[in-house]
């Protein structure tokens, strides 16, 4: 029998480029699937991304935006209808800053960022925990960034969020580990996904170039060559989630192509 049978695991974001690679990964592990993101068109496609390749899934589609508590409950409440019990949860969802010297950054566009990727992770967490059964190998990873380690220019509210979702997991990870549930975050670097590319390509425009040179340029700072892709990201979750991290909590698990050492 599949160790993994009947195991559960929710995924935030799942309709994006990490989300849908994290949830085709984790239905190759054999567990079922709640599929969370901001519309029913991303959940749709979330659902189909996963069939394609493993049509006997068994999926729940929930729309949910992660920063706002009332959907985050009315989540939370659809998943406990259709299971008495979470496994694993993937934290994805997540958002970009629109880059703005620090003395122009708009409130709105912090709170925008600070909303989605650190209250985000919080209502989730808040709302799952005590669906996660104690002492049964329970585990909660948070997609983080290597912008969570440094600081960048341009990026302040992003660099800050993503911080902020490491320290969280951290502490959650204290907090829990008494009752067996682990917690740790992920530290992506360039990872090929639209939200990258789309970065590349603004910043290409606020230059005056192509997209393949700002690509060249981007890259050529990556030890490796070149920006992982969202499958690197779904195969470091999948460990996470595992029964082979058992002994792993509170880390931040770096997948950068070697782009920032500690």
């Amino acid at each position: 029998m599949d160790p993994l049978q009947n195991r559960v695991a929710v995924i935030t974001g799942a309709g994006g480029g990490i989300g849908a690679a994290t949830s085709v990964r984790l239905a190759a592990e054999g567990y079922r699937l709640a599929l969370l993101d901001y519309s029913d068109e991303a959940v749709e496609k979330a659902q189909l991304v996963v069939r394609a390749e493993f049509p006997d899934t068994d999926i729940l589609g929930v729309r949910c935006d992660v920063a706002d508590e009332s959907s985050v409950a009315a989540a939370a409440a659809t998943i406990g209808g259709w299971t008495d019990r979470v496994h694993a949860v993937a934290l994805v969802a997540g958002v970009l800053q629109q880059a703005y010297p620090v003395e122009e950054l708009p409130l709105k566009e912090f709170d925008r960022v600070i909303d989605v990727n650190v209250r985000g992770v919080f209502l989730l967490t808040r709302a799952l925990v005590p669906m996660i059964p104690a002492h049964d190998g329970g585990s909660l990873t948070a997609i983080a960034s290597w912008s969570g380690q440094l600081g960048s220019p341009y990026f302040t509210a992003y660099c800050a969020s993503k911080a902020a979702v490491i320290v969280f997991m951290q502490s959650v990870a204290s907090e829990l580990a008494g009752r067996g549930i682990r917690a740790n975050s992920i530290c992506p670097g360039n990872i090929a996904t639209s939200m990258h590319t789309d970065a590349l390509q603004v910043e290409a425009d606020q230059r005056g170039i192509t997209f393949d040179e700002m690509k060249t340029t981007e890259w050529a700072k990556i030890p490796l060559g070149y920006a992982g892709p969202p499958s690197t990201i779904a195969d470091a979750v999948a460990f996470l989630s595992s029964d082979r991290a058992s002994y792993i909590t509170g880390t931040a698990l770096d997948v950068n192509g070697g782009v920032h050492f500690r």
